[in-house]
């Protein structure tokens, strides 16, 4: 089991997405890879089809996947909770990081309808 890196909700396996934390741009050039769930993959992917590029509505806060401090745009999250179910949380996600979701979230929709075409039942 693993724990998704923006809700926390255990699961067996997750997305990955490749995040460029600048803490560690010096040791890891190529990025860092975190796993989000399909309920944060989908959040986060609203957000980004949502976001006007030349807006400036956004935050200056800090990312809650990279750490990079600066603009960041708000993701509603369904938060696993043991005494309400689920809670809905805010997190801030910088730009680079909801690009690298969108991508990830292409490639996993693409690989589930290929899955599904074959016909053997993967999920």
């Amino acid at each position: 089991m693993t724990d998704c890196d923006l809700c926390g909700k255990g699961l067996p396996t997750l997305i990955p997405v490749r995040t460029y934390p600048p803490l560690f741009k010096f040791a890891y050039p190529e990025g860092v890879w975190k796993g989000l769930c399909e309920t944060c993959l989908d959040s986060a992917q609203k957000t980004y089809l949502g976001v006007n590029k030349d807006e400036v509505s956004c935050r200056n806060n800090k990312c809650a996947l990279c750490g990079h401090k600066g603009r960041a745009h708000p993701v509603e999250l369904q938060v696993p909770d043991f005494s309400k179910g689920t809670v809905k949380k805010e997190v801030n996600l910088c730009m680079k990081c909801l690009e690298s979701i969108d991508k990830a979230y292409i490639k996993f929709k693409r690989e589930q309808i290929e899955c599904s075409a074959c016909g053997h039942g993967h999920h």
